[in-house]
């Protein structure tokens, strides 16, 4: 008798889910990789090897069901091909924390959304235990980061008192006049965006000095400054109200210019990063009661955005860009010759 798993198909949401989880394994994977080769920090490599040991496990339970279902194994990034054997150290093993942070963080939230876009009970039940396991690995990340204290917490604030309600309609501007003071929900998102931002400005800065090609390393330099320019108008927003910003993360990159990736994996990971930036800026408009912060977020998304399409077109003109699962062209099958 077939279980009832078996006799339900994977909806479009489960296979696109599966599909970019296991794509962002394979990355995390090489990335990981490198790390290990070249990390330090004994505590660091502990926290490395128990990422790439999630990686891996998740990647082979979204292969067994791929294979299960006679649905296609992506290619993704084989480590074999993306990872450069003893290549230079490119970061420091801080750095190395920072970005398992991000991946982390990343993952939570990713895994939580395709666990709420899925039917299938098996599928599920995969979604929760990938949270389950990303939570784990974000655990011991902050709890190594503040042993070290390398970890950006979140400005304390004074405790509220009283309850109070809004009764001037300049609670919203932003742009003229005295600003109001920065409320606790929209200094969490602009110090999280810093975060991010130092995080990609060091990848870029890494990546433009060993990056194989010319147009390539512009690229990753271009990256760079706009990270700087983002970062700059948050600082801005944020000393204004007396709060402090995040630190600069730019020791984090050493002076190698050999490189421990493949330009595709380099671009890709890029490309990911501003793909996660546009989310940020996004819960952060939806968290965010001044216009000027809207505005400033807004202006936000249409840099990284158009930095992302800038970075596809180049992983698609050198035929990099593995294509997602797609719905049929059924003007296409109609068009066909017999």
């Amino acid at each position: 008798m077939l279980d009832k798993n078996e006799m339900v198909k994977l909806t479009s949401a489960e296979i696109s889910c599966l599909w970019g989880t296991f794509i962002n394994d394979t990355m995390v994977n090489c990335v990981i990789t490198h790390f290990l080769e070249t990390a330090d920090d004994p505590e660091i490599k502990t926290i490395l090897e128990e990422a790439l040991q999630v990686a891996k496990s998740h990647m082979h339970s979204i292969e067994a069901i791929f294979l299960k279902e006679k649905i296609v194994v992506p290619n993704g990034f084989p480590v074999e091909k993306h990872v450069i054997p003893y290549a230079p150290k490119l970061f420091s093993d801080i750095f190395y924390l920072q970005f398992v942070l991000q991946l982390a963080r990343f993952g939570i939230t990713s895994h939580t959304t395709a666990f709420t876009l899925s039917a299938r009970e098996d599928i599920r039940q995969l979604y929760s235990d990938f949270m389950d396991d990303t939570s784990q690995i974000y655990n011991h990340t902050v709890d190594l980061m503040q042993t070290k204290g390398v970890f950006v917490q979140m400005p304390n604030m004074t405790y509220p008192f009283d309850v109070d309600y809004v009764d001037e309609k300049k609670f919203l501007t932003g742009w003229f006049g005295r600003r109001r003071a920065l409320l606790g929900m929209e200094v969490t998102h602009l110090v999280a965006n810093a975060v991010n931002n130092e995080v990609g400005k060091s990848t870029c800065v890494g990546f433009s000095q060993v990056a194989e090609e010319q147009v390539l390393r512009d690229y990753f330099l271009r990256g760079k400054h706009v990270c700087s320019h983002l970062l700059s108008s948050i600082h801005e927003i944020l000393e204004d109200s007396d709060v402090p910003a995040a630190m600069s993360g730019d020791q984090n990159v050493t002076n190698s210019t050999s490189p421990p990736f493949s330009d595709q994996l380099m671009l890709y990971i890029v490309g990911v990063l501003s793909n996660l930036g546009i989310a940020s800026y996004g819960t952060g408009i939806s968290a965010s009661m001044r216009r000027d912060i809207v505005s400033m977020y807004l202006g936000f998304m249409s840099k990284a955005g158009s930095y992302g399409e800038d970075g596809m077109n180049l992983m698609i003109e050198r035929n990099w860009l593995e294509k997602p699962p797609q719905f049929d062209d059924r003007d296409k099958l109609a068009r066909r010759k017999n």
